[in-house]
Protein backbone atom coordinates (compact mmCIF):
# COMPACT_ATOMS: atom_id res chain seq x y z
CA UNK A 1 0.00 0.00 0.00
CA UNK A 2 1.20 3.25 -0.78
CA UNK A 3 1.99 5.72 1.73
CA UNK A 4 0.48 9.09 0.58
CA UNK A 5 1.05 12.23 2.26
CA UNK A 6 -1.75 14.84 2.51
CA UNK A 7 -0.91 18.40 2.38
CA UNK A 8 -3.30 19.98 4.94
CA UNK A 9 -4.84 23.27 3.57
CA UNK A 10 -5.58 26.12 6.03
CA UNK A 11 -9.16 27.90 5.30
CA UNK A 12 -9.52 31.44 5.38
CA UNK A 13 -13.04 32.42 7.71
CA UNK A 14 -14.45 33.63 4.65
CA UNK A 15 -13.97 30.23 2.91
CA UNK A 16 -15.14 28.34 5.86
CA UNK A 17 -18.76 30.13 5.71
CA UNK A 18 -18.96 29.53 1.64
CA UNK A 19 -18.23 26.17 2.38
CA UNK A 20 -20.78 26.21 5.35
CA UNK A 21 -23.04 28.05 3.56
CA UNK A 22 -22.62 25.04 0.37
CA UNK A 23 -23.40 22.03 3.08
CA UNK A 24 -26.27 23.73 4.59
CA UNK A 25 -28.04 24.39 0.60
CA UNK A 26 -26.58 20.80 -0.25
CA UNK A 27 -28.89 18.56 1.61
CA UNK A 28 -26.29 15.92 1.89
CA UNK A 29 -24.68 14.67 5.60
CA UNK A 30 -22.09 15.97 6.56
CA UNK A 31 -19.69 12.49 5.56
CA UNK A 32 -21.11 12.77 1.95
CA UNK A 33 -20.22 16.28 1.81
CA UNK A 34 -16.73 16.65 3.46
CA UNK A 35 -15.76 13.81 0.86
CA UNK A 36 -17.16 15.47 -2.37
CA UNK A 37 -15.82 18.95 -1.11
CA UNK A 38 -12.36 17.54 -0.12
CA UNK A 39 -12.43 18.19 3.56
CA UNK A 40 -12.43 15.78 6.24
CA UNK A 41 -15.91 14.74 8.36
CA UNK A 42 -14.15 15.91 11.55
CA UNK A 43 -13.04 19.45 9.86
CA UNK A 44 -16.69 19.99 8.93
CA UNK A 45 -18.62 19.16 12.29
CA UNK A 46 -15.71 21.94 14.07
CA UNK A 47 -16.41 24.71 11.77
CA UNK A 48 -20.43 23.67 12.12
CA UNK A 49 -20.10 23.55 15.72
CA UNK A 50 -17.96 27.26 16.02
CA UNK A 51 -20.63 28.60 13.77
CA UNK A 52 -23.46 27.37 16.42
CA UNK A 53 -21.46 28.74 19.39
CA UNK A 54 -21.06 31.96 17.62
CA UNK A 55 -24.29 33.03 16.54
CA UNK A 56 -25.73 31.48 19.66
CA UNK A 57 -23.68 34.26 21.97
CA UNK A 58 -24.23 37.63 19.67
CA UNK A 59 -27.10 39.31 21.31
CA UNK A 60 -30.38 39.94 19.98
CA UNK A 61 -30.86 42.89 18.00
CA UNK A 62 -34.92 44.78 19.18
CA UNK A 63 -36.31 46.93 16.90
CA UNK A 64 -38.83 49.54 17.96
CA UNK A 65 -41.99 49.31 17.12
CA UNK A 66 -44.51 51.25 17.64
CA UNK A 67 -47.71 50.43 19.86
CA UNK A 68 -50.70 50.00 17.90
CA UNK A 69 -53.03 48.14 20.92
CA UNK A 70 -55.01 50.20 23.32
CA UNK A 71 -52.43 51.03 26.19
CA UNK A 72 -55.45 50.24 28.42
CA UNK A 73 -55.02 48.81 31.79
CA UNK A 74 -54.44 45.14 31.75
CA UNK A 75 -54.19 44.84 28.00
CA UNK A 76 -50.99 43.66 26.16
CA UNK A 77 -48.66 46.58 24.85
CA UNK A 78 -47.92 44.10 21.82
CA UNK A 79 -49.01 40.99 20.00
CA UNK A 80 -46.45 38.52 18.03
CA UNK A 81 -48.64 35.60 15.93
CA UNK A 82 -46.68 33.40 14.26
CA UNK A 83 -48.77 31.57 11.24
CA UNK A 84 -49.33 28.40 13.47
CA UNK A 85 -51.51 30.15 15.41
CA UNK A 86 -49.23 30.63 18.21
CA UNK A 87 -49.05 34.37 19.92
CA UNK A 88 -47.08 35.99 22.66
CA UNK A 89 -48.18 38.89 24.19
CA UNK A 90 -46.15 41.32 26.11
CA UNK A 91 -46.98 43.99 28.30
CA UNK A 92 -45.45 47.49 28.69
CA UNK A 93 -42.76 47.83 30.96
CA UNK A 94 -41.45 43.72 30.10
CA UNK A 95 -37.58 43.50 30.16
CA UNK A 96 -35.72 43.47 27.30
CA UNK A 97 -33.15 40.34 28.79
CA UNK A 98 -36.59 38.61 29.67
CA UNK A 99 -38.05 38.97 26.44
CA UNK A 100 -34.76 37.57 24.98
CA UNK A 101 -35.18 34.55 26.95
CA UNK A 102 -38.62 33.84 26.02
CA UNK A 103 -38.04 34.34 22.56
CA UNK A 104 -35.01 32.14 22.35
CA UNK A 105 -37.10 29.75 24.67
CA UNK A 106 -40.35 29.91 22.21
CA UNK A 107 -37.57 29.60 19.29
CA UNK A 108 -36.54 25.87 20.97
CA UNK A 109 -40.40 24.40 20.56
Amino acid sequence: MENESRIRRHRTPAERAQVLAEYHQSGLTQKVFAVQAGISCSALSSWLRRAAANSNNQRPQFLRVPNLLSAGRGSAAYRLQWADGFSVEVSTGFAAPELSALLKTVQRL
